[in-house]
C-alpha cells in the first residue's frame, strides 16, 4: 500500500510540473497580441497567428488521442513538448508573415498532442475518490505561471526585449523533456488487475449521458476564459496599463481559493454549478472594458480568480468524471477538441470585431454570450441531472 501510495504520489507530483510547464508556455503567449501590436500588425492578423495556433492544436487532439494508444503517454509527450520548442524558437528571428503562421501552426499541432498525453496520464491515474481536490492541485498549475513567468515575460515584451521572451517560451517546453523523463509507468484499471483488452470505439460516444452537455461546457469556458485572458491585456495596453494589474490579482486568488478550498471539490456537484460559474465569468468580462480605472481592474482580477479558480477544476474533472477508462482518451481528446474551438474562434471574434466595433465593445459582448450561455448550461446539467441515472 505504501509502495502504491509513494508511486501515485511521484506520477502525480511529475503530471503537476508538466502542466505548470505547459501552461507557462500558453501565459507567455497572452501578451503575443500586445507583442504583434507592437510589431506593427493589425488585430486581425494577430487574430489569425492567435488562432491558427489553436487551430493547429485542434487537429492534433485526435491524433494524440491515437499517438498515446499507440506509442504510449511518455513517449509521445517528450518528443511532442520537444518538437513544440523547436518551432518556437525561430518566432524571435522572423516578422514574416506567412514564416509566422507556418511556425505557429506546426508547433500548435504538437502541443495539443502533448496536451492529450498528459491530461489521458492523469484521467487514468488519478483515483475517482481523490479526483475533485486532485484536480483542483492540478488548477494551481495551470494558473501559477500566470504569478511567476508572466511578469517576467511581460517585463520582456513591454521593454521591446522580444528575443528573450520567445526564448523564454521555448525554454518552457524545453524543460518538460526533462522533468517528465522520470515518469513512472501507467497502472491502469483502478479495479480489476486485468488490463482491458481494448480501447472503445469513437462511435460509443455519444450515446454517454451529458455528451453534448460536456462538450457545450468546455467550449464556452474556453471561448470566454481565452478572450479575458488573451485580448483584456491588449486592451489594458491600450488604455496605458500594464497587463498585470489584472492578470496577478486573477491568478493569486485563483490559487489561494485552490489551496484553501480543494477538498471541498471532492464534494461538489460539479454537474450542478459548472453553468452558473460561467455565467458569472461572462458577467464580470461584461463589465470590465467600462471600468473606470486601475483600481477597478484589480478588483476585477480578484473575482474573476475566484469564479474562474472554481471553474477550472470543475472542467477538469467533468473529463474522466463522463467517460469511462476504456474512452477516457478518446472522450478527453473530444473534450480538449471542444476547448481548443473556443480558443480558435475567439481570436477571430475579438480581432475581427475589435478592428469594426472597438476591441472594449466587443469583449463587453463576449461577456454577455457567456453569461446568457452560461445560464442556458446550467438548465440543461440540472435538467439532465432530474431526468437521467
Amino acid at each position: 500500500m505504501s509502495t502504491e501510495r509513494a508511486s501515485y504520489g511521484k506520477s502525480f507530483w511529475i503530471s503537476m510540473a508538466v502542466i505548470f510547464l505547459t501552461q507557462a508556455f500558453l501565459a507567455v503567449f497572452m501578451l503575443y497580441p500586445s507583442v504583434l501590436r507592437d510589431q506593427g500588425f493589425s488585430l486581425g492578423l494577430s487574430g489569425w497567428l492567435m488562432s491558427v495556433f489553436n487551430l493547429c492544436s485542434t487537429l492534433g487532439r485526435p491524433l494524440g488521442a491515437r499517438a498515446t494508444e499507440r506509442l504510449g503517454i511518455r513517449t509521445t509527450l517528450l518528443w511532442t513538448s520537444g518538437l513544440v520548442a523547436v518551432f518556437t524558437m525561430p518566432l524571435a528571428f522572423t516578422e514574416h508573415p506567412l514564416l509566422l503562421l507556418f511556425l505557429r501552426g506546426t508547433g500548435g499541432v504538437f502541443w495539443g498532442i502533448s496536451m492529450v498525453a498528459i491530461s489521458s496520464y492523469q484521467g487514468l491515474s488519478i483515483p475517482a475518490a481523490r479526483r475533485g481536490s486532485a484536480y483542483a492541485w492540478i488548477a494551481v498549475a495551470y494558473v501559477l505561471p500566470q504569478v511567476t513567468l508572466f511578469p517576467l515575460a511581460d517585463w520582456f515584451a513591454s521593454s521591446r526585449i522580444l528575443t528573450a521572451y520567445f526564448l523564454l517560451a521555448a525554454a518552457v517546453e524545453a524543460a518538460i523533456v526533462l522533468v517528465a523523463a522520470p515518469l513512472p509507468p501507467l497502472r491502469r484499471a483502478e479495479s480489476s488487475q486485468e488490463e482491458p483488452k481494448e480501447w472503445g470505439r469513437w462511435s460509443e460516444l455519444p450515446s454517454l449521458p451529458g455528451f453534448r452537455a460536456v462538450l457545450a461546457t468546455m467550449f464556452l469556458f474556453a471561448f470566454v476564459n481565452a478572450s479575458t485572458l488573451q485580448y483584456l491585456p491588449a486592451f489594458l495596453s491600450m488604455r496605458g496599463y500594464s497587463p498585470s494589474v489584472f492578470i496577478v490579482p486573477n491568478a493569486m486568488t485563483a490559487i489561494a481559493l485552490r489551496l484553501v478550498a480543494f477538498r471541498i471539490m471532492d464534494r461538489i456537484d460539479r454537474r450542478r454549478v459548472i453553468g452558473s460559474i460561467i455565467a458569472a465569468m461572462g458577467f464580470i468580462l461584461a463589465f470590465l472594458p467600462f471600468a473606470p480605472g486601475r483600481g477597478w481592474y484589480v478588483a476585477g482580477g480578484l473575482f474573476y480568480g475566484v469564479v474562474m479558480g472554481m471553474c477550472f477544476p470543475i472542467v477538469l474533472a467533468l473529463m474522466p468524471d463522463l467517460f469511462p477508462e476504456r474512452l477516457r482518451p478518446k472522450g478527453i481528446s473530444l473534450c480538449l477538441f471542444a476547448i481548443d474551438l473556443g480558443f480558435i474562434l475567439s481570436p477571430f471574434f475579438l480581432g475581427y470585431g475589435g478592428q469594426i466595433f472597438g476591441l472594449g465593445r466587443t469583449l463587453s459582448v463576449t461577456g454577455v454570450l457567456g453569461l446568457i450561455g452560461g445560464a442556458l448550461l446550467h438548465f440543461a446539467w440540472n435538467g439532465k441531472k432530474r431526468a437521467g441515472p
